[in-house]
């Protein structure tokens, strides 16, 4: 329920006036990590024959449908409040300058970048000497796992490295997010 508020007020309003564009776009990596992580694990054979050669004490993931509901329906609410930025789309009052800040920007796409980076090593990698591969898809969405934690523990850290960044910290920020 805590996803719907937003959108609504957006589309009452007919704006994003007072909404930063920043922690939309990563809630929406966010979410989409979260929903590659349980999907793969849920629906995966390959992904859950690996899940299980990986952990053979437990060898059921515990992903069940209603994590996979949630991630997903999460992702399409992150996904319409994004949206909502373009105004166009929305016919939206047009608000100059609604852009990801330059810190933002770069989590975004360092955080892209190292899904590819573990990507393009499990598509490469070799096998050892029992036969296994010492990178696999289960490295691939275990790392959208973890990326999908970092974006969501972190939201404080981002918010001041945001602030700092700007450098008007005391201005931008209330005392309690520094």
């Amino acid at each position: 329920m805590s996803f719907y508020p937003q959108p609504l007020l957006n589309y009452q309003r007919r704006s994003t006036s007072g909404l930063t564009v920043d922690f939309p776009l990563l809630n929406v990596l966010g979410f989409a990590c979260y929903t590659t992580y349980t999907g793969a694990l849920l629906f995966n054979r390959s992904i859950r024959k690996e899940y299980a050669t990986r952990h053979p004490t437990s060898p059921e993931p515990t992903v069940r449908v209603n994590d996979f509901a949630f991630a997903l329906h999460a992702l399409v609410i992150c996904i319409v409040t994004y949206t909502q930025f373009w105004s166009s789309l929305w016919r939206f009052q047009q608000l100059e300058g609604k852009r990801a800040s330059r810190v933002v920007q770069g989590i975004f796409c360092g955080s892209i970048a190292s899904l590819a980076v573990v990507a393009l090593m499990a598509a490469g990698s070799s096998r050892d000497l029992a036969g296994l591969k010492t990178w696999s898809a289960i490295d691939v969405v275990s790392s959208h796992g973890r990326m999908a934690t970092k974006l969501s523990l972190n939201r404080p850290g981002i918010r001041s490295v945001i602030c700092e960044a700007c450098g008007h910290l005391r201005q931008i920020c209330p005392s309690s997010m520094a």
